[in-house]
């Protein structure tokens, strides 16, 4: 092989490592008064790498952005670079279309593009798949009850001084329903499944 074709290839190849970093744009959040819960205020979509497999979490939604595990909090503040692939996690757990398993290889996935430290992102995807099950049958749970995560538009505007819980509550009372779900593309999820490279990579 030439020089001239072996530098070729090596600039193909750091253009297309370079191409498939797509961090999450940012959008607006608007907080509760418990300082741990937030609303969605714009639609925040997450495009896996070069690919036009994308997911878009709606407006209205409410996460708790990165749930740090109190053994990790010494080294990972609660916000960070991590936060809006965690927002993306949290809509997925919470739809349930795709697996468990899927949606925590997203949430790698989305940290990796986001640029989060490597100690970090394998700190935080190791504790989801170790302990994310009971945030996953909380919401199988909290789903069946009735209970909301995507406020409708009219209850978007949270009265001063209300928790999420508080609201939530209020609104399973009302019998507020969510408000319609985001689809979640097959094909996004397929994606978690291949080789991180691939799922970065591929068209």
């Amino acid at each position: 092989m030439t020089l001239a074709r072996l530098l070729a290839l090596v600039a193909l190849a750091c253009a297309s490592v370079a191409h498939a970093q797509q961090p999450i744009p940012p959008v607006d959040f608007r907080p509760f008064s418990d300082g741990m819960h937030w609303i969605v205020r714009q639609p925040l979509t997450y495009r896996i790498g070069v690919s036009q497999d994308s997911v878009t979490v709606p407006v209205g939604f409410v996460t708790d952005f990165a749930s740090i595990p109190q053994a990790l909090q010494s080294i990972i503040r609660a916000n960070g670079p991590y936060i809006l692939p965690a927002v993306v996690h949290d809509y997925l757990y919470w739809t349930q279309a795709c697996t468990r398993a899927q949606a925590d290889q997203v949430l790698l996935l989305g940290m990796i593009e986001n640029e989060v430290r490597e100690v970090h992102r394998i700190a935080i995807h190791d504790a989801v798949r170790i302990a994310g099950g009971f945030a996953w049958a909380d919401n199988t749970r909290d789903r069946a009850a009735g209970f909301v995560r995507i406020l409708p538009a009219d209850r978007q505007r949270v009265p001063v001084n209300t928790s999420w819980p508080q609201w939530r509550a209020q609104l399973k009372t009302e019998g507020v329903a969510d408000a319609p779900a985001a689809p979640v593309p097959p094909a996004f999820c397929a994606r978690a499944d291949l080789p991180i490279d691939e799922a970065l990579t591929r068209p």
